[in-house]
């Protein structure tokens, strides 16, 4: 089994199971490079799994970070490039949050079923990455948020074409417009999360769930399936999205820049940095 630098990977044959987590080192965010590490964890599962004595029918994403699945974008290197006006890194950072985001979403091109098993806070492109995923298991006390709207930006990798294909337009404006968190059970009864466990239960919850998957897992499949095709995410509408994100990111002003900055600061008081 493959080892990587910033996501830990378990294999469990049994259950035709991968489950991978962004490891407990540094910010648990959408850092540059952990994004280009994961191309590279992307490319490995497509060939790893596609030997016939390595059977896969569930992908499990989760974070070693306690009370933190993932923080979202990267806001120091966004105050770097906004400042120094460097927008090719600015839009080469977005792009592979894109390959990430499309990547989960099309399921690694593998016939398998994704979870995101939220077992802490998800913000941001936290959110919209567990979002990317078939299904979203989290344990009560998780609280979802994208929080742009404070510092006059929009969620710009992914989040409006993975919203509002499942809900309608009120709520689906509601939480990109807000800049408000939501707890689990929330988007539980908006038919976001799929099931809410107790903060002791998340990782048997997740056992229960793939056992029932599992039982009628021709049909569930094959259902995920067709519901992508009624509701189409294509990578060039995500890509297009994204590089609005960039030019938006351009025009906001100083005084947004400093609630970017104090958002950034509360982040990193939050997690211990290993340097």
């Amino acid at each position: 089994m493959r080892q990587f630098d910033c996501v830990s990977v378990e294999y469990f044959k049994k259950e035709e199971l991968l489950f991978w987590k962004i490891k407990d080192t540094g910010m648990p965010n959408f850092c540059l490079r952990g994004l280009q590490e994961f191309q590279e964890f992307c490319n490995w599962i497509k060939e790893y799994f596609s030997h016939p004595d390595r059977p896969l029918k569930f992908i499990v994403s989760g974070s070693e970070h306690e009370g933190i699945y993932n923080m979202g974008g990267d806001l120091p290197f966004f105050l770097n490039s906004i400042k120094t006006n460097d927008i090719d890194k600015l839009q080469r950072y977005a792009h592979l949050c894109i390959d990430a985001i499309y990547s989960i979403y099309t399921s690694f091109d593998l016939p398998v079923v994704t979870i995101a098993l939220v077992e802490g806070n998800a913000y941001g492109g936290g959110f919209e990455c567990s979002l990317a995923h078939d299904f979203i298991i989290a344990n009560e006390e998780v609280h979802f948020g994208l929080p742009e709207n404070k510092f006059n930006l929009f969620p710009g990798m992914g989040g409006y074409s993975l919203l509002y294909p499942k809900l309608n337009t009120i709520d689906a404006d509601t939480i990109i417009r807000s800049g408000k968190v939501y707890k689990s059970r929330y988007l539980e009864s908006l038919g976001l999360v799929e099931h809410v466990v107790s903060k002791d239960n998340t990782v048997l919850g997740l056992h229960k769930f793939v056992k029932k998957i599992n039982e009628q897992f021709n049909f569930e499949y094959h259902h995920v399936c067709c519901k992508k095709m009624v509701n189409r995410v294509s990578k060039k509408e995500l890509l297009e999205i994204t590089n609005v994100w960039v030019e938006a990111c351009m025009k906001i002003g100083q005084f947004d820049l400093r609630k970017m900055e104090i958002l950034a600061k509360a982040q990193s008081r939050k997690v211990k940095v290993s340097l």
